[in-house]
Parts: structure tokens; C-alpha cells; sequence
């Protein structure tokens, strides 16, 4: 029954990932009105998970943090479409529906965490602000994608369908600032997950060792050094943009695959 309330979500969602990926098909009217349709969706979703997380007593299970993380992604798609940047769904909107479409397929598997502890009111803070800092990352993604395809067909000087996409001043600086966002909700985030370890005697000896928090730390480093070397060295456009792809790719490394290989207090066992 819970899954029914997806349906019109993963539709909208769907809509926007085709809109992008087939612009042939749809109507310049419709294009426009892609980020009203964002912003419906997100919202419909936010209330569809506060429901669901009511049903299940707050506790999270994988198709929750799938469905989170999807809702993360769509969230920084409706944040920064617009005329210039409508073009950075191509990468968003189809990450977010295959997210969706996967949590609601994915057996609900809770975290090892939130099995043996009682679930303390800095457990959603924890979720939220990690997963608003994986929408800032995926943001970041989407633009360095973005920057190489539009330096590249420069580059060879192809300039075709070019101007659908932002300049790569622009592009350069949204990247920049998602890439900031991103880290500091992450940064927040582990502060949180702190604050909820410390809190229970039952985390608090084992959650520094967990594989999953080690994992996440070195993503927390590589974002701190790309940001670092940015500020400190100049070091941006081309490099900015493989620093946010490959961080972005270790990010759903950590969300989806590390749960298969892994063990510990963050995976989904039960």
C-alpha cells in the first residue's frame, strides 16, 4: 500500500527524466514548466516519507534511504532550474527516478544501528543533513558533467546545441557552491551521527570502527581537499569538475554497493 503513494512521484519523475533525455518529444510549454512539476513532486514525496516514516516508527530501512537520497537529488534539480541551468536535469532527473524506481523494489532491510538502539530525535537530523548534502554532491555531479561535455565540443569547436547549456564561468561557480553545500551538510551530518553515538552507550564503542563511517570519511577528505586545493592552489574548471564525479560516484558507491560487500553498524542487514 505504502508504494501506491510513489506512483504519481515516480511518474512526475519519469516525465522529467524523458523531457530531458527525448527534448524531441516534448513541447517547448512543458519544458518550461519543469521545475513547477519538480517542486510538486518533491513536495508529494517529502509527505509521502514523513507518512511512511510515521507507519514505521521512524525507524529506516534501505528503500527509505534510497527514496531519500532520490528526493535529495530532485530537490537540487528543482533548486537550481532555471532558463540557463534547465539543461542539468539530463544528469538529475534520470539518477533520481532510477533511485526511486529501485526503493520501491528493494526489500526493507533497517539498519543494524537502528535494530539493537532505541532511535534517539538526532537520527533524523543525522539522515536529513547527510542526505541534503548528498543532493549538493549530486548537484556538483551533474554540472561537472555538464563542464567537460561543453569544454570538450569547445574544444573541437562544436558549437551545435551548445547554447542550451550555461557558460562555463557559470557552470564553474555552480559547481563550486554545490560542491560547499554538499560539504557542509555532510560535515553537519557526521556531526549529527556523532551526537547520536555518543548519546548511546550501545553505538558509542563501536561506531568509530564501523566500515561505512570510515568510508564516509574519506569521502568527507576528498570534498575537503577539492575544496581546498580550489581556495588555496586555483585549481577549478576541468579538475573541479572530475573531483565532484568521482567523489559523486563514491557517494553511490557508499549508498547502494558498500551494503554487498560490507558489514557494520550503517549497513542494511535485517
Amino acid at each position: 500500500m505504502e508504494h501506491l503513494l510513489y506512483i504519481p512521484v515516480l511518474i512526475i519523475y519519469a516525465g522529467l527524466a524523458l523531457s530531458h533525455l527525448l527534448p524531441m518529444y516534448v513541447g517547448d510549454g512543458l519544458r518550461r514548466q519543469s521545475r513547477f512539476f519538480a517542486l510538486i513532486a518533491v513536495f508529494v514525496h517529502m509527505s509521502v516519507l514523513v507518512v511512511n516514516a510515521t507507519v514505521h516508527s521512524g525507524v529506516p530501512g534501505f528503500p527509505e534511504a534510497l527514496s531519500t537520497a532520490a528526493l535529495g537529488v530532485m530537490a537540487a534539480y528543482a533548486f537550481v532550474s532555471g532558463e540557463k541551468t534547465n539543461v542539468l536535469g539530463l544528469f538529475l532527473t534520470p539518477i533520481a527516478t532510477v533511485l526511486l524506481g529501485i526503493s520501491l523494489v528493494a526489500p526493507r532491510h533497517r539498519i543494524e544501528a537502528a535494530v539493537d538502539v532505541t532511535t534517539s530525535p538526532w537520527l533524523p537530523i543525522h539522515l536529513g543533513l547527510v542526505f541534503a548534502g548528498l543532493g549538493g554532491f549530486a548537484l556538483a555531479f551533474a554540472v561537472g558533467c555538464a563542464y567537460l561535455f561543453v569544454r570538450h565540443r569547445l574544444k573541437q569547436k562544436r558549437i551545435g546545441g551548445l547554447f542550451r547549456f550555461p557558460s562555463l564561468e557559470l557552470l564553474d561557480r555552480i559547481q563550486f557552491r554545490a560542491t560547499l553545500s554538499g560539504f557542509v551538510f555532510l560535515t553537519l551530518g557526521i556531526a549529527a551521527g556523532g551526537a547520536w553515538a555518543a548519546a548511546s552507550l550501545e553505538l558509542e564503542r563501536t561506531w568509530t570502527w564501523d566500515p561505512k563511517v570510515l568510508f564516509t570519511i574519506l569521502i568527507w577528505v576528498w570534498y575537503a581537499v577539492a575544496l581546498q586545493l580550489r581556495l588555496v592552489r586555483g585549481w577549478r574548471g576541468r579538475w573541479a569538475a572530475l573531483f565532484s564525479i568521482v567523489g559523486f560516484i563514491a557517494v553511490v558507491f557508499s549508498l547502494v554497493l558498500f551494503n554487498f560487500v560490507s558489514s557494520g553498524w550503517h549497513t542494511y542487514g535485517t
